[in-house]
């Protein structure tokens, strides 16, 4: 009876050591780095590839890929892990032609991928399969660096949880301008552009000198929500502009422009200031919100 039990146990392990083999995925997240890709080698600064929950084992992006360089995938936040790579020897993709992905369980040899002409590309790496695609994207206009953008902050419902953040998907005809719908909240927020690193990645700050332009990286000025609501957000990463407006149903009616703390001032008989004098008693207007202060 106990030989029984024990043949039994060891049955039972066996179907659920499958079934786990069966659902587990190759892994959760893959990463391009390389000197083929805007960030290089920089892991805060990696191409975030993405995947969905019906097919979680194809990753994919569309970003410039350079002639000069090589790049390889990364699952982990970290070197020494799974990676995937070219092999016993670098492999310049032939376009439309799917290549072998070896990981580093199989080839511990650091052999990468490389292209054959700079070009805005769709990559679409299959680690069930274990292949990968490259195809001349569409869109050639201007270099793509993001295949996505995820905003954080006060403001946002993740707050400053990176992991959280909300995304802006790209625009399909044109991947250098990114939108989301978002509930935000009075406070701040700024946009990176990785979701699975840290704060030394780059972000996309506010222009000190315009709040609906942008800059990449420098002095961490944030935009300002003044009021909560829904707002539709874009954000055009070649012209360095971004729109939060209040979100309609249509959601193509930009004229109410979010507050995110565009300052303006007026003297006490209404008349608008081009500069308070120091001193100077004056109304504070920042979106719908007047004070009076004194300069």
């Amino acid at each position: 009876m106990t030989m029984k039990k024990n043949v039994l146990k060891r049955l039972l392990s066996c179907v659920a050591l499958a079934t786990c083999v069966l659902t587990a995925h190759a892994a959760d997240r893959l990463l391009i780095v390389g000197e083929a890709v805007w960030g290089g080698w920089s892991i805060d600064n990696s191409v975030v590839m993405l995947n969905n929950e019906s097919e979680p084992d194809v990753f994919k992006a569309t970003v410039q890929l350079k002639e000069t360089g090589t790049f390889k995938f990364l699952t982990t936040t970290d070197w020494g892990n799974l990676e995937y790579r070219a092999g016993d020897n670098d492999v310049t993709l032939s376009e439309g032609e799917a290549a072998a992905l070896v990981s580093t369980d199989e080839n511990s040899n650091d052999k990468q991928f490389r292209v054959s002409q700079t070009a805005n590309y769709d990559i679409v790496c299959d680690l069930a399969a274990k292949t990968i695609v490259v195809t001349k994207s569409a869109y050639q206009t201007n270099a793509v660096n993001h295949t996505a953008l995820w905003m954080v902050g006060s403001a946002t419902p993740g707050g400053w949880s990176i992991g959280d953040g909300v995304m802006l998907t790209a625009d399909a005809s044109n991947p250098v301008v990114f939108k989301a719908t978002a509930d935000l909240v009075e406070g701040e927020l700024k946009f990176a552009v990785n979701k699975h690193t840290g704060w030394g990645q780059t972000f996309y700050l506010r222009d000190v000198t315009d709040e609906h332009k942008m800059v990449f990286g420098g002095d961490d000025n944030k935009w300002n929500i003044q009021q909560a609501g829904t707002y539709d957000i874009t954000v055009d990463v070649v012209g360095m502009t971004i729109s939060i407006a209040e979100h309609t149903a249509s959601g193509i009616d930009a004229a109410q422009v979010a507050p995110v703390g565009h300052t303006e001032y007026y003297g006490l008989n209404g008349m608008r200031l081009t500069a308070p004098q120091a001193g100077q008693v004056c109304l504070k207007k920042e979106g719908k919100r007047v004070v009076k202060v004194l300069r």
